[in-house]
């Protein structure tokens, strides 16, 4: 039988509250670092340094989402152990594991041919996510007991500020470590020694996630309303479905799915676009995204005050649009003419209100006796949509790359990448009318 949660305290005093809270601040900023150090542009580029193509590109995008469905069962794993706090922190710690196993399994040599490479390198990528995809559901749901609905907007804002502080430090840190590492190979005539860099960046992001475990294991918990190893798995396999009939919920998923599909159909193409046609490397690009999320961790804590006082469908009908706008400054965009991509961070700023309100909507409509069931329903959805349009735009890239006629409208060329461009702020747009028909609860 598994054991029942043995809580600290069956009520929460104010100042242990706030204490679980700069915990829950402190978890998120270290695992931001090692998302900075590491995270997915480093293994997009280091897929990239092995000569993986549009599709296996795309896969490194889309394999962590795909098996992300299983986060879906979430609820009966965490039954089994009877603690979400010794859940969270053992599939913590494992997915760190899983990150440091990366640059191991898949480095020239260890395998025979370069194609087995990058298949170690999507697997160990995929089973890293999948690990902290299950542990998220778990802490989610944990959060959704821990804080008060009436202040949740300014916790969840508050904690990804946090996030993406460290998120920056990491980043820095990062594109340092990597532009001094290629400086280096250039000058010693070494350029096939490129992924050394990347790989040392992955075990040091490994690193920082594995000591963000640390606060798990020092937050209290209240008793939860789900009962976690307490109840039947028939139960449980009932309760799995909950989310999805749900109409207000649904709502939710909607937009989450369209704003996921959105993304992933031109993520592969833009991300190519930023490397091969404007020659931002990845130094300087690690440097565009430390800059963009610094301000949003700037905003992040008035976007969540703003979701508690306003409601967050108007925030996030707001972001939406601009987010969408922003890849219309990359349709002139050039190598010589590369400074137009700085509109397009400066409106991504945007994500800010997006990172804030969905999951404090996700957890103000979650039902209290199986939000870890809501949890898991949301980010599978979520992920699934962007997995499957990111194979999708993979694809269509490879095909557009060699097929697509370019046509020109006076001085400017519409080729593969406009039309992809075109694509994706059409879809983002439609994003609006999507989050405008969430019914947010009152």
């Amino acid at each position: 039988m598994p054991e029942k949660q043995t809580p600290r305290f069956a009520r929460m005093l104010p100042g242990q509250r706030r204490r679980s809270f700069t915990l829950a601040y402190l978890n998120g900023a270290l695992w931001g670092i090692g998302n900075g150090l590491s995270g997915t542009t480093l293994v997009f580029y280091l897929a990239q340094s092995y000569g993986a193509s549009g599709l296996a590109l795309s896969w490194v995008l889309a394999a962590p989402a795909l098996v992300g469905v299983l986060r879906l069962f979430t609820p009966l794993w965490m039954d089994r152990l009877g603690n979400r706090r010794r859940f969270c922190i053992r599939m913590f710690s494992l997915s760190a594991v899983a990150m440091l196993g990366l640059p191991l399994m898949s480095a020239p040599e260890i395998l025979p041919e370069d194609a087995h490479s990058i298949t170690a390198l999507i697997i160990c990528w995929a089973g890293y996510q999948l690990l902290t995809d299950i542990g998220m559901v778990a802490l989610w749901s944990w959060f959704s007991d821990l804080v008060p609905s009436r202040i949740r907007g300014r916790f969840v804002g508050r904690r990804s500020s946090w996030r993406n502080i460290g998120r920056v430090i990491g980043t820095v840190f990062s594109a340092t470590g990597n532009y001094y590492w290629q400086r280096y190979c250039v000058e010693t005539n070494q350029p096939d020694q490129y992924w050394i860099g990347y790989a040392t960046l992955a075990t040091a992001g490994s690193v920082a996630m594995l000591l963000a475990v640390w606060p798990l294991t020092k937050m209290d918990e209240l008793p939860s309303p789900s009962e976690i190893g307490s109840r039947s798995a028939r139960y449980r396999m009932r309760e799995l479905i909950q989310p999805f009939m749900d109409k207000s919920f649904r709502s939710l998923m909607y937009y989450g799915g369209w704003f996921s599909f959105a993304n992933g159909l031109t993520d592969t193409a833009i991300r190519i676009f930023i490397l091969a046609d404007l020659q931002i490397d990845y130094s300087q690009k690690r440097i565009l995204d430390s800059t963009s999320r610094g301000i949003q961790a700037t905003l992040m804590p008035w976007a969540g005050n703003q979701a508690d006082q306003r409601g967050n469908i108007p925030l996030l009908v707001t972001s939406q649009g601009l987010v969408a706008v922003a890849l219309l400054f990359l349709l002139p965009a050039t190598a010589e003419a590369k400074w137009w991509v700085l509109g397009t961070y400066t409106l991504w700023i945007a994500y800010a209100g997006i990172n804030v309100a969905m999951p404090n909507l996700m957890l103000q409509m979650s039902k209290p006796e199986c939000s870890a069931a809501y949890a898991a329903a949301w980010f599978a959805v979520v992920r699934l949509f962007y997995a499957i349009s990111a194979l999708i735009g993979g694809v269509l890239y490879d095909w557009a790359s060699e097929d697509w006629t370019y046509f020109s409208v006076g001085t400017w060329q519409c080729d593969h990448f406009a039309m992809l461009i075109i694509i994706g702020f059409m879809l983002r747009s439609l994003g609006m009318v999507w989050a405008a028909r969430i019914h947010e609860p009152t």
